[in-house]
């Protein structure tokens, strides 16, 4: 029984140990993201994101895997369209730059939202940079802690 015991006391100090070294000072980004929609926009026909993105690192990005969960005002997830939202950006931002720019939920939507949606969860999966080096947080596990 304690040959079995060791090995999973060694994998959960393993994956604890490994967690607290994530924080939010290693994040090569700032990231903020609200819902808009506002009629006549250039942008979207039914709704949208507003992106602000500060560029942390030395690199230059050229594109990036943004995922956030939009939310009703009572914190439940939106009927209005799918919970996650996961999408490409390709956009060139310069080492601490910050880039403000907005993404249609449109395709995303299953209708006219009523009410202002809530962006939560907001995080950058994957940011590729010009020079070919990749930065990965599938889970967003560093954004969170």
């Amino acid at each position: 029984m304690k040959k079995k015991i060791y090995p999973i006391i060694a994998l959960l100090s393993f994956v604890f140990l490994s967690c607290s070294s994530f924080s939010l000072e290693s994040l090569p980004y700032v990231l903020n993201g609200e819902f808009v929609m506002e009629d006549n926009s250039p942008d979207y026909s039914i709704c949208g994101v507003d992106f602000t993105l500060l560029n942390k690192s030395q690199k230059e990005i050229k594109g990036m895997n943004v995922i956030f969960y939009l939310f009703d005002q009572d914190g439940e997830p939106a009927a209005e369209c799918q919970n996650k939202i996961s999408v490409q950006i390709e956009k060139i931002i310069s080492p601490g730059e910050t880039a403000c720019f907005c993404m249609s939920l449109d395709s995303f939507m299953n209708f006219v939202p009523e009410n202002f949606l809530v962006v939560d969860y907001l995080y950058i999966a994957r940011i590729v940079y010009e020079d070919g080096s990749v930065w990965d947080d599938p889970y967003g596990f560093m954004a969170f802690k």
